[in-house]
């Protein structure tokens, strides 16, 4: 019987307890299945398991190689994953590609455990969009055995870590454009003279867009085109949301079987209110306290809760307890770098997209590649203005 559900609440509780099974959501044509170990999270799979979406795990996990030898699977087997893929209720193509690529080498067990954590993330963060369906725990299944057999039980997610992250990403989601419900829609130019009618918020050159624009002739998906340009989807929807929205760019469905997943759940009306008045907090870090104090005047407005840190070391307990909209952050501070402290909130799920500014004094004291492999998202350039500061500010909130 189809019901009202919240799977992300009913994990949660299910973690509380401490309870080792399975849990099972069902939607119309699609199901989930969550495996729990004394409370922790040690799987989640999707019952639609394609091989081009398990290409999309290995090359998010930087294993092109790998990627690149499911050509080279022998034809029987390749015969026996197509089957698979046709049938809904077969979960196994996942199991069996994965075993094939560790048994060739392709992957190692630390890589296999990677893809296996990414594959969980990705099969829950749709499972919490469904909001309609029926739900049963099993306590008969446990971790499925050939994860045990490949790679123990090193496998062990915090599911209140997790939550809190794809909750993130889901009100991201649902402030981009009003008709993009799903990572999978193809976004399209209909008419190729739109794109000089590019809308006032666009943050594309036209050169960028004009490139943008030969990349969706090909048909594809926002996810698809994430790994062509190696940024993450959300990040790309969000950038063309702005031209989704003028009609600049418009969206086909997602493919077949991928459009029986659940939608992006819309806001409601109160709930778009709310977000509009919401107060986004920023967390300023810098050994200065004339550079805090200029940022907390500039920022000086009731849309913004600033904290000053002025002590990098104790900036990292601070922001795991504030949860920043944004950091600011000085690249040049005493015994701990902006680098190393990008790099240390990159590594928790929870600042995995929130955006990080580097502050410095002179542009060529940034070493930009140092601070893309940190996980940095912009610079700004001391001495700053009111203007500069709200530019940068304005520039990566608006998508929050």
């Amino acid at each position: 019987m189809t019901q009202k559900l919240n799977p992300a609440q009913l994990l949660f509780e299910s973690s509380s307890s401490n309870e080792t099974g399975c849990l099972q959501f069902n939607g119309e044509s699609v199901s989930w299945r969550v495996y729990l170990q004394a409370g922790k999270l040690k799987y989640a799979d999707c019952s639609i398991q394609l091989m081009a979406e398990l290409k999309y795990y290995l090359l998010r996990q930087g294993c092109k190689a790998a990627a690149a030898a499911l050509k080279d699977m022998p034809p029987l087997y390749l015969k026996t994953q197509a089957k698979m893929e046709q049938n809904s209720s077969g979960r196994s193509l996942y199991q069996q590609t994965l075993l094939w690529l560790l048994k060739e080498k392709h992957i190692d067990r630390l890589q296999l455990s990677q893809l296996l954590e990414e594959i969980t993330q990705d099969s829950l963060e749709f499972c919490f969009w469904l909001t309609e369906g029926n739900f049963n725990w099993n306590r008969d299944e446990s971790n499925p055995a050939w994860i045990r057999e490949q790679i123990g039980e090193s496998l062990s997610l915090d599911i209140a870590d997790l939550i809190n992250f794809l909750k993130q990403r889901l009100t991201k989601w649902q402030n981009c454009a009003s008709s993009l419900l799903s990572p999978h829609q193809r976004p399209y130019i209909l008419d190729y003279r739109d794109i000089n009618k590019s809308p006032s918020s666009g943050t594309l050159s036209q050169q960028a867009l004009n490139e943008l624009a030969q990349m969706m002739r090909r048909g594809l998906s926002f996810r698809q085109l994430s790994i062509v340009l190696n940024r993450d989807e959300l990040h790309i929807a969000q950038i063309l949301s702005p031209y989704i929205e003028k009609k600049v760019i418009h969206l086909r469905n997602p493919q077949s079987p991928l459009d029986k997943l659940p939608d992006i759940p819309r806001l409601l009306a109160k709930e778009k209110l709310s977000q509009a008045s919401k107060t986004f907090k920023i967390a300023c870090i810098d050994d200065s306290p004339t550079i805090l104090n200029e940022m907390q005047r500039f920022l000086e407005e009731d849309r913004f809760e600033v904290t000053a840190i002025d002590d990098p070391v104790q900036a990292s307990a601070v922001i795991f307890r504030l949860e920043p909209d944004l950091v600011l952050m000085d690249i040049t501070m005493p015994r701990i770098n902006g680098y190393k402290l990008c790099s240390l909130l990159r590594s928790s799920n929870v600042f995995k997209e929130t955006p990080i500014v580097m502050v410095t004094g002179n542009t060529g004291m940034i070493d930009k590649a140092r601070a893309k492999m940190a996980g940095a998202t912009d610079y700004l350039t001391k001495p700053f203005t009111q203007e500069g500061l709200m530019n940068i500010v304005n520039k990566y909130l608006q998508q929050i």
